[in-house]
């Protein structure tokens, strides 16, 4: 699973974290999106940063599509599985498409299991503040994530900017590890050959 941070107060000193997609290079603006539905703001700020992101949210509930830059990956958030045709006229145009899971209940009317059956995209864990979200997350094999500081330690915690690399760094071992174990035919058949 690759994880992601969204702008926060400290991202201006996380931009040397290694193995993370850190903001600019995930770009997403919550303010923007979905507290003022404020498109044409946040489709300035994609046009003015292209060269710099990577992945960016593409604005919520917007059925058509939208005069965005064609080099980045779009993570379209998925409120009610028939938005999955977003992600679907977004792929026929040509864009590289991730479909996003809203973490909080109340920006979607789906199970994640319905969620994970319905999608044929990669799948992206939005808004990953928990350790149950992120164990979520790991069972169902999303592809990518993005997390807030709130996952790391509590708010005195977060003030310090080392305690935060450390927690990151070990966020990045757990989720780099193997999830589950590979069996082998071999170990259901013994191996006797009469010998």
């Amino acid at each position: 699973m690759i994880m992601a941070i969204g702008y926060n107060p400290l991202i201006s000193k996380l931009q040397d974290i290694p193995n993370y997609i850190v903001y600019p290079r995930f770009f997403d603006d919550k303010r923007a999106l979905l507290i003022e539905r404020n498109y044409k703001k946040y489709l300035k700020e994609l046009w003015l940063n292209k060269n710099k992101i990577e992945v960016a949210l593409y604005p919520d509930n917007v059925n058509y599509i939208l005069p965005v830059p064609g080099n980045i990956a779009y993570v379209v958030p998925i409120h009610t599985l028939s938005q999955i045709e977003i992600a679907d006229k977004l792929r026929e145009n040509n864009y590289k498409v991730i479909v996003g899971y809203a973490s909080d209940p109340k920006y979607r009317d789906y199970t994640i299991q319905d969620f994970v059956k319905a999608s044929k995209y990669e799948k992206w864990y939005l808004g990953i503040s928990t350790k149950r979200e992120l164990k979520e997350a790991l069972f169902y094999s999303f592809n990518y994530g993005d997390i807030t500081l709130m996952l790391l330690g509590r708010f005195p915690q977060l003030k310090d900017i080392n305690y935060i690399k450390r927690r990151l760094k070990v966020l990045l071992q757990l989720i780099s590890k193997p999830q589950g174990r590979q069996s082998s035919i071999l170990e259901f058949f013994p191996l006797n050959w009469g010998v």
